[in-house]
């Protein structure tokens, strides 16, 4: 990678090289990395389908194991697409890198500055919040032993576990090894989590910033064709008009704008290809884990302790679902925007093969640009609220017959 992207993504790339899954990496570490977090996630998934097959005619009383069964596979298509669509994370880098070297004006530059900082700012403090969550979640076992220190009883309380997993040894012989795994476990999911959806973030974050540098250009041209208009005006009230070659040189903006219109299209195109197939798997998994949290809810309402647990799951899985909407509905607005900064320049002091131009890049602006899971889903602000309000009147049902 070029030192664009080193510089506004070293985050990222910190992040991303703990699964061996940034491009730049030694193959080395992107077989071996991959395969340790392959492995964590496996094992537990194993796990978990063996214990679901023990309890399976318990279903309706606990869907503990079947949740946990299922984010196993949600990491898995988290950790696959990193890795198996390693080369079109690649391409896009470097997308982003060539894009530093074609929008060079002064006014372009800063503003993919400011969106690259933002996007910066984004993974930071997605990843602070996850990992912050994880550290509160690790605490769940070392809770009795706290309580023992602060607030002794006359017999030791029982031990604590992260996962509820039925291993083919005694677990209270060898609890600080099954804690261990249950840590180092953690750390991979959710640190597959953490760089799938960062790595997500900043990708459409950058395209963000393409269309607001086209704008803000579409903008400063109108401004300039508006100054000439008056300059001129004032010419010929004074009779010292003289011809400037005004015409041309917004002839020659207006065709570097339509080419860096273009290139932002492509990549768009790019991303979207990437990003389908995962997002509409993102959707149809949180659906089903939504209605199993449901049902676990409602079936521990005598147990507020427990309960809180899966009330978190399910302010965590909203969290998740706006982090996958959040930039489909950006790339809308930003794209929407073109369109009508375009509209709104002085097209009627134009000569005809400028305005040609212009109605070019109004009529590829006309669309906006969008994000779908799978051809089916548009990820938008308008479509989250549609999910949950679905889902809270599920979780509503689900009360009622109770």
């Amino acid at each position: 990678m070029q030192s664009a992207v080193k510089h506004y993504y070293n985050v990222n790339k910190i992040l991303m090289s703990k699964l061996g899954t940034w491009p730049a990496q030694s193959i080395f570490a992107k077989i071996v990395l991959p395969t340790i977090a392959t492995a964590f996630i496996f094992s537990f998934g194993f796990l978990e389908f063996v214990r679901l097959s023990e309890i399976w005619k318990k279903l309706t009383e606990d869907c503990e194991s079947c949740i946990m069964a299922v984010l196993t596979v949600l990491c898995y298509i988290k950790l696959f697409v990193l890795v198996l669509k390693n080369k079109n994370i690649e391409r896009l880098l470097s997308l982003i890198d060539y894009h530093w070297r074609v929008f060079t004006h002064s006014l372009e530059v800063q503003i993919m500055h400011e969106y690259a900082v933002i996007a910066r700012k984004m993974t930071i403090s997605y990843a602070v919040m996850i990992y912050s969550l994880m550290s509160l979640y690790m605490l769940i076992p070392v809770t009795p032993q706290l309580l023992n220190l602060l607030m002794p009883l006359n017999q030791s309380r029982p031990r604590k576990y992260l996962y509820d997993i039925d291993f083919s040894f005694d677990r209270e012989e060898y609890y600080f090894s099954v804690l261990l795994y249950s840590y180092l476990l953690t750390v991979v999911n959710m640190t597959v989590f953490v760089v799938t959806d960062t790595s997500y973030l900043i990708l459409a974050h950058h395209v963000c910033g393409l269309f607001a540098a086209i704008g803000y250009r579409l903008e400063s041209l109108s401004s300039t064709i508006s100054l000439n208009h008056h300059v001129q005006d004032a010419k010929v009230a004074c009779n010292k008009y003289e011809s400037t070659n005004y015409d041309g040189e917004i002839y020659r903006e207006l065709i570097l704008l339509l080419r860096k219109h273009q290139l932002s299209l492509e990549y768009v195109d790019l991303l979207e290809s990437l990003f389908q197939l995962y997002s509409f798997s993102m959707i149809f998994i949180h659906f089903i884990i939504m209605s199993l949290l449901g049902m676990q809810i409602v079936a521990l309402m005598d147990r507020k302790g427990e309960m809180l647990r899966y009330v978190s799951m399910v302010i965590g899985g909203f969290v998740h679902l706006l982090v996958l909407n959040y930039p489909g509905q950006e790339i809308m607005d930003h794209s929407a925007a073109i369109f009508h900064k375009a509209y709104n320049i002085l097209w009627y002091r134009m000569p005809r093969r400028t305005t040609q131009l212009l109605s070019i890049l109004l009529y590829r602006s006309l669309v906006p640009c969008k994000l779908t899971a799978g051809k089916l889903y548009v990820l938008s602000f308008q479509n989250y609220a549609s999910v949950l309000q679905g889902t809270l009147s599920y979780f509503t049902a689900l009360l009622s017959l109770r």
